[in-house]
């Protein structure tokens, strides 16, 4: 029982953690996304 117990607890740790990681990408992905849809902006306005 106390070995379930601690293998229940690792696995919501991992989750947590698995979580956390997806959170930041997420972040640094629209972060890509901004700059990405900036640079686009002022190449078109520069090319005109």
């Amino acid at each position: 029982m106390a070995e379930e117990k601690a293998t229940k607890e690792e696995q919501k740790k991992m989750e947590e953690r698995a979580l956390s990681v997806f959170a930041s990408e997420k972040k640094e992905d629209l972060t890509a996304l901004v700059i990405a849809f900036a640079l686009a902006i002022f190449v078109i306005i520069a090319f005109k």
